[in-house]
């Protein structure tokens, strides 16, 4: 029987500010995580955002099915399965967000500068506080980092394809399109 040990509980922030540079800092990172054995699998919970209210945006490693870059996202107080534990959020889970975030035309050209922005791998922190019409707003705080992430685990999961270009595709035909 094969018995899984509490998740290793990191605090992890991000150094790299391109694409690139990401996916070789996350796998580099996880380079270091201990080996699992016949009898024992080490889990992991990186800790890689903190929004303002407490809460954090974390990684979760290995998952259940074992895709991608297998990590899943996960964020505190957002979505919860029954049993009360942190749910994952979905693609769909932060567009619907962000649309009832953005009932005004104001509002939604800020979200899509902000998330041109984290598209970019400018710095999230440095976005999130130049915000106006959301400012505060720790709801829009919550979809940029969720955004930023989801963007990552596209490049890695789809490097060699369009990696981030298609949940932008997918954020746009929603939401707008982004500015230049």
């Amino acid at each position: 029987m094969v018995t899984t040990k509490n998740p290793t509980v990191k605090n992890y922030q991000l150094t790299s500010t391109d694409r690139a540079s990401i996916r070789t800092e996350l796998f580099t990172l996880w380079t270091k995580e201990l080996p699992g054995t016949s009898s024992t699998t080490n889990t992991y919970r990186y800790n890689v955002e903190i929004l303002a209210d407490g809460s954090a945006i974390y990684l979760s490693r290995p998952t259940r099915l074992n895709k991608g870059a297998d990590f899943v996202i996960c964020c505190e107080g957002f979505l919860k399965f029954k049993n009360g534990n942190d749910k994952p959020p979905r693609h769909e889970d932060l567009i619907s967000e962000a649309i009832s975030l953005t009932p005004g035309s104001e509002s939604r050209a800020e979200l899509l500068h902000a998330l041109a922005c984290i598209y970019r791998c400018e710095d999230s922190a440095v976005v999130v506080r130049s915000l106006q019409a959301l400012q505060n707003n720790s709801r829009a705080e919550r979809v940029l980092f969720i955004a930023k992430w989801f963007f990552i685990e596209q490049d890695l999961t789809y490097w060699t394809q369009s990696g981030r270009q298609m949940l932008r595709d997918e954020l746009e035909a929603r939401l707008g399109t982004f500015p230049a």
